[in-house]
């Protein structure tokens, strides 16, 4: 019989990293000093350093020749890279929930675009974030595939980190209310093909926002596509 495996602290500290990463806690070219780090999560440097590993592995940090890690600077190709892959795995996902979705399923999904909604009418924008990552956590879940959800958890953490750098979250909350509201009734009505097409316009818009940013600083990049 299968057993289930507990999370090591090692994992249990990237994930915490990541989500500091995302919400800005940490800043780009910021130099991260185990010591420190070790000392402010109360953790042994063991742990920190397995994960400040693995964070460099997914792109978040980079290794400084001196010694430590910083935050890797943002990269207009490798952004439009990552949202590209990121729309592809997001759509499929949005497929499967499409087919797999169970009434309890479609009914949180339901409770989350007017919990979105709510936050985004008294400008909560800290409650907007928190919303939508779980929103699209309640769609892994109701697509029921344990490989999308690891990729697309080592994948979220570069596209998030950027689009929550570059891009006002007021305003993504606007567009990303009537995108969530597509998807959602895709996958009420079961139509794993309009599910898919909505997420992935959902997914390119929020990486075009992204681009427009970074375009001016880099000089013109293709729209995605």
């Amino acid at each position: 019989m299968a057993r289930l495996v507990k999370q090591s602290l090692g994992q249990e500290v990237t994930r915490m990293l990541k989500r500091m990463i995302i919400d800005g806690e940490l800043e780009p070219g910021q130099r991260l000093v185990e010591d420190r780090l070790a000392a402010e999560l109360g953790i042994s440097r063991t742990p920190l350093r397995e994960a400040l590993h693995r964070l460099e592995q997914e792109g978040l940090l980079q290794k400084r020749a001196a010694g430590g890690y910083v935050l890797r600077p943002f990269d207009a190709e490798e952004v439009e890279e990552a949202v590209q892959v990121r729309a592809l795995l997001e759509a499929r996902v949005a497929a499967l929930a499409a087919r797999r979705a169970t009434p309890e399923q479609v009914a949180a999904l339901r409770a989350n675009l007017a919990a979105f909604r709510e936050a985004a009418a008294g400008a909560d924008l800290a409650r907007l974030a928190e919303l939508n990552a779980e929103f699209h956590l309640l769609l892994r879940a109701a697509g029921g595939s344990l490989l999308l959800a690891r990729l697309l958890d080592e994948i979220e953490g570069v596209v998030e980190r950027i689009i929550r750098a570059l891009v006002p979250l007021r305003e993504a909350g606007e567009w990303s209310d009537e995108d969530h509201a597509r998807i959602v009734a895709a996958v009420e009505a079961g139509d794993a093909d309009a599910a898919a097409k909505a997420m992935r316009a959902h997914v390119l818009h929020g990486g075009e926002a992204v681009l427009d940013t970074l375009r001016h600083a880099e000089g013109e990049t293709p729209p995605l596509k």
